[in-house]
């Protein structure tokens, strides 16, 4: 099975040593030169909680344009780049696609929600597939990846309803690799958990710069996260959007009792953007929801002034 990587950074990093394999280099795309020439010089390693893993440069093939996947022609692509450059990657994707094998789909591994929509006017939505990842990874390196968290096993699906096919072998593959993955049939539904748990922890963790134990074991700080979950689930009520969770107390006591404790000591990525100057996802997280609660007429004061708090610390 033919897989590529688009996206070097900590996530795309990080499934990449899960993905390559003896019998062909794996196909990273990434532009970051000082990464290329890390792992061209000395291959590419993980550490952390599920172990160390190192790849050897041989079995990776970094390449800067993605126009490559015209000749390459992967049965999939694992598209790893931040939410918020979800519309510049189709937009290139979009220049070539025509020349793309048809066999080629793509995986949108992105926190968010709606990240396929930039997608829709030329890819088909049967070779289009979405991930939930809630394994955290921290790049300590241009090439190693740390595995500092791991809530859930990386959920593969599609939120239209398609057929998975060959897909269940990409979870396999990843699952073989080090990192427990599978495929699922709600994805929406795992895709809107997902927005909960980083919609609750992450823009308040930013902010007070705290991991996410530190959140729920304040009586403050847990709070404002419960309230998050509540206007969320209100949010998703009057859209028609279903969960596993009947009521936001049910998913307050599997976020407690099941999501913190194995990710308690994890920074988010949102704090890690803050605080190296860069842009973070709030876009896709809080504003996702604000554009949905918006549409079914929900108000949602804490997510939007949380929102609100970071794109002020942005534009600090």
């Amino acid at each position: 099975m033919d897989i590529a990587i688009w996206g070097a950074g900590s996530v795309g990093l990080g499934l990449a040593t899960t993905l390559a394999r003896d019998a062909s280099p794996l196909l990273v795309i990434g532009r970051d030169s000082e990464t290329r020439r890390a792992i061209e010089r000395d291959g590419l390693e993980r550490l952390g909680i599920f172990g160390e893993r190192h790849v050897a440069p041989d079995l990776l093939r970094m390449e800067a344009d993605p126009e490559v996947l015209v000749d390459a022609g992967p049965e999939w692509v694992l598209v790893c780049t931040k939410a918020f450059s979800t519309v510049d990657i189709a937009g290139a994707l979009e220049a070539f696609h025509e020349r793309v094998p048809e066999r080629t789909k793509l995986v949108l591994c992105q926190n968010g929600w709606a990240n396929e929509t930039p997608f829709l006017s030329f890819w088909p939505r049967e070779r289009l597939f979405h991930a939930r990842v809630i394994t955290g990874f921290h790049r300590r390196a241009p090439n190693r990846v740390e595995v500092t968290a791991h809530a859930s096993p990386i959920a593969f699906g599609s939120v239209f309803g398609h057929e998975l096919g060959s897909l269940a072998e990409v979870a396999e593959r990843i699952d073989e690799g080090g990192i427990p993955a599978e495929t699922v049939a709600d994805m929406r539904g795992v895709l809107w958990a997902k927005m909960l748990y980083n919609c609750a922890l992450n823009p308040l963790g930013a902010l007070a710069g705290r991991r996410y134990g530190e959140l729920t074991e304040n009586p403050t700080t847990r709070a404002l996260v419960e309230e998050v979950i509540h206007e969320i689930f209100a949010v998703l009520d009057a859209a028609g959007i279903t969960v596993a969770w009947p009521a936001p107390e049910d998913y307050v006591r599997h976020f407690l009792d099941e999501l913190i404790p194995p990710t308690a000591q994890h920074e988010s990525s949102m704090l890690q953007d803050l605080r190296a100057g860069r842009r973070t996802e709030i876009e896709a997280l809080c504003g996702a929801v604000e554009r949905l609660g918006q549409e079914v007429d929900v108000a949602m004061p804490v997510v939007s002034g949380l929102a609100a708090l970071v794109r002020a610390a942005e534009r600090a």
